[in-house]
């Protein structure tokens, strides 16, 4: 699932293609992949987008129109910027069409992401609730012990909750960790300011370094361009074998993930 590096980078590329153009249309090609606002009371299209943000794993545009679009790419989901695209791909589950006839396809073979159009003043009714940004000054030690001061689960799903930390995966989840020196298992509850310090360094450490580079790509994430990232030439934990001082990697299973970790050198 692309994560806060990978939604960034798309966000960005998008924004570079359409400040300043005007989307003529969004056609729907799979049920259920386009959400409406039953509030609108017209269409919204054609409009400009005047503003790009990301909450947590979501690409939010404002539009002109007064009302807002919010991209949400899930598991497999991602953007593609075509010049006057023909017929749809396989997996094309829907196109967001640009006055001049260019467009993005939303591509999604697993169907689980979701382009949502709705009333600018409605957009609380289509975000889940987030938490803080790790990329952010209110990512901190003190936030997370407060955070994680009653809760016992394991700090891997804790890091994962999107509504105490929003835009962390479990690709950069493993990694910081690794770098943090700290098991994915420890309950959260347990863990001392020291090492909480720790755990938000690595966080903004690994995600600029990824962001830095387009993000990660294993499996279905591409660019706009349909390119990919490059930080997963840079992981030291995550699917492999050895960590980069040689010991064997282990893997666990927490809350559903496959979770890499180094028991020698995470304590």
């Amino acid at each position: 699932m692309p994560e806060l590096p990978e939604v960034q980078t798309v966000l960005d590329g998008l924004w570079q293609v359409i400040q300043g153009r005007k989307i003529r249309s969004v056609e729907c090609f799979y049920p259920g992949t386009l959400i409406l606002d039953q509030s609108l009371e017209r269409d919204v299209f054609p409009a400009k987008v005047v503003q790009a943000s990301r909450r947590g794993k979501y690409m939010i545009l404002e539009l002109d129109s007064q009302a807002g679009m919010i991209i949400h790419l899930r598991m497999t989901g991602k953007l593609v910027f075509e010049s006057h695209p023909g017929e749809p791909h396989k997996h094309e589950r829907a196109r967001i069409n640009l006055e001049g006839g260019d467009a993005f396809r939303f591509i999604d073979p697993r169907t689980f992401g979701k382009i949502s159009i709705f009333a600018l003043d409605n957009i609380a009714s289509f975000l889940p609730k987030l938490g803080v940004e790790p990329l952010e000054p209110e990512y901190s030690a003190e936030y997370l012990q407060t955070a994680f001061a009653k809760r016992s689960a394991p700090v891997k799903n804790l890091l994962l909750d999107q509504s105490l930390v929003a835009g962390l995966g479990n690709i950069y989840v493993c990694e910081l960790l690794f770098r943090a020196g700290i098991r994915p298992t420890r309950e959260g509850n347990k863990l001392k300011k020291a090492e909480l310090t720790r755990v938000v360094k690595h966080s903004k450490d690994v995600l600029a370094e990824a962001l830095a580079v387009g993000g990660t790509s294993i499996s279905d994430y591409r660019r706009i361009d349909d390119k990919t990232g490059e930080f997963q030439n840079f992981l030291r934990v995550y699917q492999k074998r050895e960590c980069p001082l040689g010991h064997p990697i282990a893997n666990v299973r927490l809350g559903g993930r496959s979770s890499f970790y180094c028991p020698v050198c995470q304590k």
